[in-house]
């Protein structure tokens, strides 16, 4: 089950990766190593496990890094579907080494990897600041409590109802 679960979360990186340029494939996993060590620094007590873990994510990074050099001196003129196996490619190899990273981090502590998992998908924007509104300088009471004004309003629906109810009872047995 455990592998069916690492090869669906694969597939999702994937094809999540597959939309994004190279560079941006780049940039996206740089922030997850980025953010993989965060976590470990904050998280993890023990040094020797942090310099493993660091050791391994630092690695991973040089791994991306040698790669993108080599394809940049080699790099010649290709063809469109040439550069898009290339990109498909790139993309699948650098969602295996996310699940690996992440298979790492899990054979120390799983309960890092949701705190990663936490962190680089709680989104990279910022709430806009709004403009705030100045209270008015006259003295009647602004009240914010919708909650109050909606249970007064429903206290007036059920007496009315209640008055309209008598009121057509009352000229029933007038009409007697």
């Amino acid at each position: 089950m455990s592998k069916v679960k690492e090869a669906i979360e694969e597939m999702i990186e994937e094809s999540y990766l597959l939309g994004l340029s190279e560079d941006e494939i780049r940039q996206d996993f740089k922030r997850f190593i980025d953010t993989c060590f965060h976590v470990v620094q904050e998280n993890v007590k023990d040094r020797d496990v942090i310099s493993q873990l660091a050791e391994s994510l630092a690695r991973e990074q040089t791994c991306i890094l040698i790669a993108d050099r080599e394809e940049s001196g080699t790099e010649s003129v290709a063809m469109e579907t040439n550069s898009k196996d290339e990109r498909e490619a790139f993309a699948e190899k650098v969602a295996r080494r996310k699940r690996q990273i992440l298979r790492t981090i899990a054979s120390y502590d799983p309960s890092l990897v949701r705190l990663i998992d936490a962190q680089r998908f709680q989104g990279d924007c910022q709430e806009p600041e709004r403009p705030r509104f100045k209270k008015p300088s006259f003295t009647f009471k602004w009240s914010r409590n919708w909650e109050e004004w909606r249970l007064q309003l429903l206290k007036i629906g059920y007496a009315s109802t209640i008055v309209i109810i008598i009121l057509i009872i009352y000229l029933g047995f007038i009409q007697q």
